[in-house]
């Protein structure tokens, strides 16, 4: 099977424990996207429902300051996601994701994962394996930043 998203997806943790056939399953769920540099994927402290990965282009994470002040906190640069955590609980979304370029991206809806995971269980588990292992790097990358900024 020669399927271009697939072998650029397979990298992502979400992705990598899929065979080609699993991933078809997938791909009938995933939704392209295009965003305008400056144009926002979504915002902080909106309801989450959906994650997206980012095939082109560069995304900013934002955080706001009291005053209001956009801050830039970091970046998300083709082959990474964002947006996990509204596919596992349902609270509100904690940055600001910006296209800083001009992007191309698919996104996967809560309503569409949980609908993989109670039709295709083994999918489900595998993508879910995945999920773990990009917020315990997320958690991993935050408490390595914290540790720097304490000690500094």
């Amino acid at each position: 099977m020669d399927n271009p998203l697939f072998e650029y997806l397979k990298n992502s943790p979400i992705f990598s424990r899929l065979d080609p056939y699993m991933f078809q399953v997938v791909e009938n769920s995933l939704h392209f996207r295009q965003l305008s540099p400056q144009e926002v994927l979504f915002t902080e402290g909106e309801h989450g429902d959906f994650m997206a990965f980012l095939l082109i282009g560069e995304l900013s994470v934002i955080k706001y300051s009291p005053s209001g002040a956009e801050i830039k906190v970091g970046e998300i640069r083709a082959g990474e996601s964002t947006g996990e955590m509204a596919l596992l609980d349902l609270l509100s979304r904690s940055a600001t994701i910006k296209a800083a370029s001009l992007c191309a991206l698919v996104t996967l809806s809560r309503a569409d994962f949980e609908r993989l995971l109670s039709d295709y269980p083994r999918i489900g588990v595998e993508m879910l394996r995945g999920l773990a292992i990009i917020l315990s790097l997320n958690l991993r990358r935050t408490s390595e930043h914290l540790t720097r900024a304490v000690n500094v």
